[in-house]
């Protein structure tokens, strides 16, 4: 087109016979008309779908993730975020759309329908507990996810959890969760016993946006394990939540770029002498790539703040510890296993954390039968810092942390985790972890 240009204002400079002028302009104008129907007649157009591969999942379920236009002309960027989308359903261990012979195609292997879970869960202040599951998010083909199972040890738990993200409408989802806990207290000597029943739903709209909330029934026994001659304290509450996120990461299991963000308000609303305890969260990780190399580094940072409030002082069972797997690694969960500089800045109501994270390719994810597997390393720093209800915060409670750790991902699992984790004063602590 340049060239075009170039000839025009060329016929127009020199002193030309008017008829030769405009015989020439008229030349122009039919090259730059071929030269424009050639670029668009060259993008390869798609007048067609096919799925392949979707031997359980109903297509619908696939169709409702994809956005390119067809007919129309190819667009890998669209493609991609359709891959990403169908991808992030969590039933597919791989996801390839491409153009063959004016046909869009998506060619889809599925993760195994049903699968047994060994359950095990580490709490770095008690000990393992360990049990079984089954699991399945692909429930009659329409991702559906239906798991249930029981763990015993040092927190025996019953569980049995649906999820539907698209019930109806757009985007409307269904969530139902029945629970059973047992569990003994790291630091105070008393055991718990709860029950739960919870209930919600939620809706999305432009693709990033997601609104829900829910509402359950929870009772709770809890009786000293120091003193038998003290009676047990029955609590009863009636759960309400309500959440808005912000999600536009490319790949949820394992992102490179994007936001995830939002906040959370939640209330335990006490029945009879209960107390009744508030909580607003609120929370932002950024992933971005800097470099293209052959161990895909992605960098995330991760802020994270809490706010407990209530009519008196927050019962010891809603406490938070800034030590440990959930906030900040090289510390433990436990206050006095940190020594005295810093036992008192672990347990707290409010918190406000921290963490940079640069995660690279050990071994790539490949497909091996249905089954997505690969290994990362990561390397992080943490911070946090908190306080007990009622005081402000300060600056010079902070406890920091930096370390080194590994992910194996497994379609259909997430990912479990080990950190190294070291603190200044130079002890170390092994924190396990996973995506669920």
């Amino acid at each position: 087109m340049y060239l075009v240009l170039k000839w025009r204002v060329a016929v127009n400079k020199f002193n030309l016979n008017p008829n030769l002028r405009t015989l020439l302009r008229q030349g122009s104008f039919f090259i730059s008309t071929f030269l424009c129907s050639t670029l668009i007649s060259s993008a390869q157009s798609v007048n067609d779908l096919q799925i392949i591969g979707n031997k359980h999942t109903k297509s619908d379920i696939i169709l409702r993730e994809v956005f390119h236009p067809i007919p129309g002309n190819f667009d890998t960027l669209t493609s991609q975020q359709d891959r990403n989308r169908i991808y992030n359903l969590n039933i597919f261990s791989t996801v390839e759309i491409y153009s063959q012979d004016s046909t869009y195609v998506i060619y889809v292997n599925e993760t195994p329908r049903y699968y047994p879970i060994p359950l095990m869960d580490y709490n770095e202040a008690k000990g393992w507990s360990y049990g079984l599951g089954i699991k399945t998010d692909n429930f009659r083909g329409k991702n559906e996810s239906v798991i249930g199972g029981a763990m015993f040890g040092e927190d025996p738990v019953y569980f049995l959890r649906y999820s539907n993200p698209w019930i109806w409408g757009d985007h409307i989802g269904l969530d139902i969760d029945l629970l059973n806990i047992y569990s003994e207290h790291h630091v105070y000597d008393s055991l718990k016993y709860e029950k739960a029943i919870y209930l919600g739903s939620g809706f999305q709209w432009d693709k990033y946006h997601n609104i829900s909330g829910g509402i359950g029934h929870i009772q709770r026994i809890v009786e000293s394990t120091a003193d038998e001659s003290i009676p047990p304290n029955q609590y009863r509450h009636i759960a309400s939540q309500i959440s808005y996120l912000y999600d536009s990461r490319d790949v949820k299991i394992d992102p490179t770029i994007g936001v995830f963000s939002g906040i959370d308000v939640s209330s335990n609303w006490g029945l009879n002498t209960s107390p009744t305890i508030h909580s607003i969260e609120l929370f932002s990780q950024f992933y971005f790539s800097l470099t293209k190399s052959k161990l895909e580094p992605a960098f995330s940072y991760t802020f994270k703040s809490l706010f407990q409030f209530t009519g008196n002082e927050i019962p010891y069972y809603h406490k938070k510890y800034l030590g440990g797997e959930d906030y900040v690694r090289g510390y433990s969960p436990t206050p006095h296993e940190n020594g005295v500089a810093y036992e008192n800045y672990i347990e707290v109501d409010q918190l406000i954390y921290q963490s940079l994270q640069a995660q690279f390719t050990i071994f790539p994810r490949t497909d091996k039968g249905g089954m997505e597997m690969g290994l990362d390393g990561v390397l992080f720093v943490d911070h946090g810092v908190g306080t007990i209800f009622g005081h402000p915060f300060k600056w010079g409670n902070s406890i920091y942390g930096y370390g080194f750790g590994l992910r194996l991902f497994m379609s259909g699992f997430g990912f479990i985790g080990i950190d190294f984790g070291f603190n200044p004063p130079g002890a170390s602590h092994v924190h396990l972890s996973d995506s669920n």
